[in-house]
């Protein structure tokens, strides 16, 4: 926003003061303010700078490599462990997994080597990055617990040990911040159960089907595998970062935002549908490569834990708790985004900078972008201001943007980022590093649409192809211009 541009929430505070607000007093909004945020950081900034000439040269670059790659939202479904309808999975199957996904997206990376690090033994992989906690959700699903079901996580239902137990490691290391996980789950039940509704009680109409996406709503334990419709199409990204979780990106082929996988996962023989699925999945994810095998810690006794929570634990009735929430955005990204900062403190991604608060919102956003993403654009994943959502402000985006000459650092922060030594979440530099990357995008965004008037692209996919091209690299062996920063934090 320019000096000479009214700031639309000062307006509607003085409008307020004066008791002429146009707007109802508990209406939600669908301005975020995210965008005008970012380009305020930009403006203040002392130690990130965006290099106009690199901004351009990198949007050609971008915009070409998409075009060619076909790079579009179709690959979603092709990630190997997000759920599908293919494999019996309802819309409110998936709607809970993403959901339960990005309540959970943040802070995978490890100080450790690849066999040491946090992985996780699913399929007969070893899985890191954001890609374990894809395969701690899948892997609890097939053993029977409802880990995507928000009712799960009330505190009078599941233990804290229970819930430790599906994010064990297959290493010494456990997940980052697993006490702060376990109280992000209680505290979204809480929200649900009191701000909408009954979490046992169907909406209206749920057992309907609607139109737009030719799934059911019933549960995945409720699901005939052999009435499964074809695949919806979209895309999704993570949040991954670790060097081993690269993802493979095809030519002349659709591929997905920050990781791309196929081989979808067979239900074991001998098993049905119910026992396999009976809950529901992630979202968005780094597929993770498998890692060097490592020996898995204490086998026996999660084999006997994971026994004990499957026979004690009575699944519980379908939950449409998370669908009631995103009835109510009236199909508006804004709106959705404004919804989950309002309701859900662990989704308020908010700081100060320059004596004035801004706001980053990066896993409200990335919720917004993989529904989106995960139903096609249509039923719940319908936003007809999807393009006003802006890239999200992680580690991955902003090391890519610097690796293609977009963004430059002070040598204080540049040595600080190549030398490994952590930045504290809401200092400074983390606040710069975060809203320069979203403005950068943003005019990236700008300059591909002047040179190219029929692109259909957003903030959305240039920020998925960014964080792809990342993990391409890697997987390359090619390297990046410098690692990328690292700071600890539920925020992403």
């Amino acid at each position: 926003m320019s000096d000479d541009e009214a700031d639309p929430e000062l307006l509607e505070l003085l409008r307020q003061s004066l008791s002429v607000s146009t707007k109802p007093k508990d209406e939600i909004s669908s301005d975020t303010g995210v965008l005008r945020d970012a380009e305020y950081i930009y403006n203040n900034a002392i130690d990130v700078h965006i290099d106009m000439y690199g901004t351009k040269a990198a949007a050609a670059n971008i915009y070409q490599s998409m075009q060619e790659r076909r790079y579009s939202t179709h690959a979603w479904t092709q990630v190997e462990l997000h759920p599908k309808p293919s494999e019996g999975f309802s819309q409110l199957d998936i709607v809970n997994f993403v959901f339960t996904m990005d309540l959970l997206n943040f802070s995978f990376w490890s100080e450790l080597s690849g066999v040491e690090r946090y992985q996780v033994d699913y399929t007969g992989k070893h899985w890191t990055g954001y890609n374990s906690l894809l395969a701690c959700l899948r892997r609890a699903i097939d053993d029977g617990i409802p880990i995507t079901t928000p009712t799960y996580w009330l505190s009078g239902r599941v233990s804290d040990e229970a819930l430790k137990n599906v994010f064990r490691s297959a290493t010494a290391e456990q997940i980052p911040l697993i006490g702060e996980r376990i109280s992000i789950l209680r505290e979204a039940a809480d929200v649900l159960h009191k701000s909408f509704g009954d979490l046992d009680e169907p909406v209206e109409g749920a057992t309907e089907e609607p139109t737009a996406v030719p799934v059911d709503l019933e549960p995945v334990g409720h699901v005939d595998p052999s009435d499964a419709k074809p695949e919806v199409t979209a895309q999704d990204h993570p949040d991954t970062e670790d060097p081993e979780n690269g993802v493979t990106l095809p030519e002349a082929a659709p591929i997905h935002p920050d990781h791309v996988h196929v081989d979808p996962v067979a239900v074991p023989s001998g098993e049905s549908q119910s026992d396999a699925h009976e809950a529901e999945i992630v979202r968005d994810a780094a597929v993770g490569e498998p890692v060097t095998e490592s020996p898995r810690q204490g086998e026996a006794d999660h084999q006997a834990s994971e026994m004990s929570i499957k026979e004690q634990q009575a699944p519980p009735r379908p939950d449409y708790s998370v669908v009631r929430l995103i009835e109510k955005a009236d199909h508006s990204a804004g709106k959705l985004v404004n919804l989950l900062v309002k309701h859900f403190p662990c989704f308020r991604d908010e700081t100060r900078f320059d004596r004035k608060k801004v706001r980053l919102f990066k896993r409200a956003q990335i919720l917004v972008a993989d529904l989106w993403a995960a139903f096609g654009g249509t039923g719940y994943g319908e936003f007809h201001d999807i393009d006003n959502v802006t890239m999200f402000a992680d580690y991955r985006v902003p090391q890519m943007l610097h690796s293609l000459g977009v963004l430059s650092y002070s040598p204080p922060l540049y040595y600080r980022i190549q030398s490994l030594q952590p930045i504290d979440s809401e200092h400074s530099w983390e606040v710069q590093l975060r809203g320069c990357s979203i403005w950068a995008v943003e005019l990236i965004r700008r300059e591909i649409l002047r040179n190219n008037a029929d692109a259909q692209l957003n903030a959305v996919l240039i920020d998925f192809f960014l964080y792809d091209l990342a993990k391409e690299r890697e997987r390359a062996q090619e390297g990046l211009a410098m690692p990328h920063h690292r700071t600890r934090s539920m925020w992403y």
